[in-house]
């Protein structure tokens, strides 16, 4: 997507976002710049994780629209109707990924009453569902189940990778099934990316970013530490990006000698809550102050927000078709596409 001729011009349709239906156009600028800043979905029970495919938008509600349960949607781009995956049930669907064949989610079982102290329960489960299944389906197809919630998860072609700051590791599990496995265990990880066998991760706690080639049976490595309080992760081709609580930083992938984290957005008054790479952009959310950024990956430009004033802004998403996020407190999906 391109850059907007004018930040002014942004700036302006934001504060006109919430609950805007359709295109606005700004009069009065001398470019006279559309921007469409689109709710394609409201009413939703607290959404919170967003995925994209070329045909559809999919999200996590944390309960349904009576207050019951989670669901776990689908809308078909540019069309209206959204399509529940789920059947009704006690699990509360969280974050939310995507392959060519299935949609893999965690969720959190509110009906829950075990002994998640004792190490023993199933609180938190990690699903996967197949993307030709029959709507809406019964259930998905349990890969584990334990206690500690995934914060993040991350697709190789053979494996999912969840990070889950709670129980302090990185789990992962082949997608075919089989026994879950810690590819780190301790401090608190927050973030996870991968990319073919190569997996990324933050931890929070213990202020590290780190790599892992699995295909080598080398040790982990800490590529950087003393970091401040580093969160979810996103990468490209090029560089590793990723939230801190107040900050939006990058950092090379091929690093050289003398390389450090380059920061793409500072000063937050309150800690981001989600990212998204896409092109030559960088978006992020901020829900408590209810902002979305775009960010040149390359800083060659200053951060813009293309939408404020939204009731929550949690998880973000972005491909060719335009930027898509959760509100989580007004129970909306946006779309925001300049093209």
């Amino acid at each position: 997507m391109r850059r907007s001729k004018s930040s002014a011009v942004t700036l302006a349709l934001a504060a006109l976002a919430p609950g805007l239906q359709g295109c606005a156009q700004i009069a009065g600028i001398e470019d006279r710049e559309v921007i469409p800043l689109i709710v394609i979905a409201s009413g939703q029970g607290a959404p919170r994780g967003i995925a994209l495919d070329e045909e559809a938008v999919y999200w996590t509600n944390a309960r349904d629209d009576r207050g019951q349960g989670g669901a776990l949607r689908k809308q078909i781009k540019d069309d209206p109707a959204v399509t529940d995956l789920l059947e009704l049930s006690s699990e509360a669907p969280d974050v939310i990924a995507l392959d060519a064949t299935h949609i893999y989610w965690s969720s959190t079982d509110e009906a829950f009453t075990g002994d998640c102290e004792g190490g023993m329960g199933e609180r938190d489960k990690l699903w996967k569902l197949p993307r030709s299944a029959q709507f809406p389906a019964p259930g998905g197809e349990l890969l584990w189940g334990s206690c500690g919630a995934v914060a993040a998860i991350a697709l190789s072609a053979d494996n999912i990778y969840s990070a889950r700051p709670n129980a302090r590791r990185i789990t992962w599990i082949p997608k075919g099934g089989g026994n879950r496995k810690d590819l780190t265990e301790g401090g608190e990880p927050a973030g996870v990316a991968t990319d073919g066998a190569v997996v990324y991760w933050t931890n929070r706690s213990e202020s590290t970013l780190s790599v892992d080639d699995t295909s080598d049976g080398a040790d982990a490595e800490e590529l950087l530490t003393g970091l401040a309080e580093p969160g979810l992760l996103a990468l490209d081709e090029a560089n590793l990006y990723w939230l801190t609580q107040t900050s939006v930083a990058r950092y090379p992938r091929s690093r050289s000698e003398g390389d450090v984290p380059v920061p793409l957005l500072e000063g937050l008054s309150s800690p981001p809550s989600g990212i998204a790479a896409h092109g030559d952009y960088l978006y992020v959310t901020v829900r408590a102050a209810g902002s979305v950024y775009r960010i040149r990956k390359d800083k060659t430009a200053d951060p813009e927000i293309i939408a404020a004033h939204q009731g929550g802004p949690t998880a973000i998403a972005a491909d060719g078709t335009g930027v898509y996020w959760t509100n989580t407190d007004s129970g909306e999906i946006v779309r925001f596409n300049d093209e």
